[in-house]
């Protein structure tokens, strides 16, 4: 529990940098690709639907992100 505690602090931490890059328009393409990253590796075959469904969420608003760059995601 407090592992899982810890991964979702670090998830909304870089959440909150990510919302900020968007509002000054200085957003990273590392930064939504490390966001990515950060989601596959929270993700496990025990997580609550809820929480799943969240990272889900995450992972499509990052994948429009990058899109809107013309990137890959």
């Amino acid at each position: 529990r407090a592992k899982a505690l810890a991964r979702g602090r670090d998830l909304l931490a870089e959440l909150e940098d990510i919302r900020h890059g968007l509002l000054i328009g200085a957003l990273s393409t590392q930064r939504l690709q490390g966001l990515l990253g950060m989601v596959h590796s929270r993700r496990g075959p025990d997580d609550d639907p809820r929480i799943r469904a969240v990272l889900n969420e995450i992972e499509l608003r990052a994948r429009v992100e990058l899109a809107k760059l013309g990137l890959p995601a």
